[in-house]
């Protein structure tokens, strides 16, 4: 299930673009576990997994590594 907010951030009609320039559809391929994963941490978060995702390309979120993990 997607955010609420998704599909509205991509249609701009008469509002600023958030991020200066359109939101473009993509295509992404995921595990239901991984998909489930982003969904939780985007409720967490308050936004949307596609702004999840704009924010990582951008560089405004940092990815770490977990110290352990039990079956990698």
């Amino acid at each position: 299930m997607a955010h609420l907010n998704s599909l509205a951030n991509l249609q701009h009609e008469g509002r600023p673009l958030k991020r200066g320039s359109a939101k473009k559809h993509r295509r992404l391929s995921v595990t239901d576990e991984g998909w489930q994963g982003c969904v939780e941490l985007s409720q967490e978060l308050g936004i949307s997994v596609s702004e999840i995702i704009e924010s990582l390309g951008r560089g405004e979120f940092i990815l770490s590594r977990p110290l352990k993990k039990a079956n990698m």
